[in-house]
């Protein structure tokens, strides 16, 4: 692992896969780091350059004082790609992932040659601000997780996954257990800031959403909605899958990245 400077914080990242070939980067969901994509990263790093990152207050990487906004963690991501010396890269996020994803083709589109949406929305999941800054109010108060783990794996991961595998369900929950409080509260604000619907009406490069039938947090409808604003996008729903899908539906959801991937590459 290394750490950059970029945009006022210290990214921790893994640059690693296969020399001169193009460049893939994944972003990490709320309350998660780069192990997020564990499933993925050993295979990915077969065919491409990998670079993982944890977003900013999550990980390994600085929590800077809360609020922050996806246009910040855009900019972080923008920072690394030209700290690192990359003219552009296939980009993969999942939830706040891929919100940074859309806010990084509105802020530069130079640097995004592909995007995968995965478990998305461009708008605040729930609705509102006002919901963010509850959440966050309540997490800050409580001082820990407690109160908001139990239904965040509901929402994240089928009883189905949780019952088959639970050497994932246990790294999963240590994520969450793990996260920067003030970097939780502060990814809080920056989802219920969000707004990227519409912004990508004109963004020339090839763009798919994934989104799982079963999630409540992000769902189907959310997928549409980003869909409905970028007219060349292809939509894909994975059957049975709720918000975690590269997890909850690895089956489905690898294969599936790694032809899009190629298709694109």
């Amino acid at each position: 692992m290394s750490t950059i400077s970029v945009n006022g914080t210290e990214l921790n990242y893994i640059l690693d896969g296969k020399p001169g070939a193009p460049l893939v980067v994944l972003s990490n969901s709320l309350s998660t780091d780069m192990r997020m994509w564990q499933p993925q990263a050993a295979l990915l790093a077969t065919h491409y350059q990998l670079l993982r990152y944890d977003t900013r207050g999550h990980g390994a990487s600085q929590a800077t004082p809360a609020p922050y906004s996806v246009a910040t963690l855009a900019d972080d991501l923008a920072g690394l790609l030209d700290g690192l010396g990359f003219a552009a890269a296939h980009v993969v996020g999942l939830s706040l992932g891929g919100m940074t994803a859309q806010m990084l083709a509105v802020r530069r589109p130079d640097l995004v040659a592909s995007m995968a949406l995965v478990a998305t929305t461009c708008a605040p999941p729930f609705g509102t601000a006002a919901a963010w800054a509850k959440r966050a109010e309540e997490v800050r108060n409580a001082g820990d997780f407690r109160d908001v783990e139990g239904p965040m794996l509901d929402r994240w991961l089928t009883r189905r996954f949780r019952r088959r595998n639970p050497t994932g369900l246990a790294l999963i929950r240590a994520m969450i257990l793990a996260t920067p409080l003030e970097g939780y509260i502060g990814c809080c604000h920056a989802i219920g800031g969000l707004n990227a619907c519409g912004q990508l009406a004109k963004f020339p490069r090839p763009v798919a959403i994934v989104a799982g039938e079963e999630d409540a947090g992000t769902t189907v409808e959310d997928a549409e909605r980003i869909h409905a604003g970028i007219p060349h996008a292809q939509l894909t729903v994975i059957p049975g899958a709720r918000h975690l899908l590269n997890w909850d539906a690895e089956a489905a959801f690898t294969p599936w990245l790694m032809a899009w991937l190629a298709d694109v590459t």
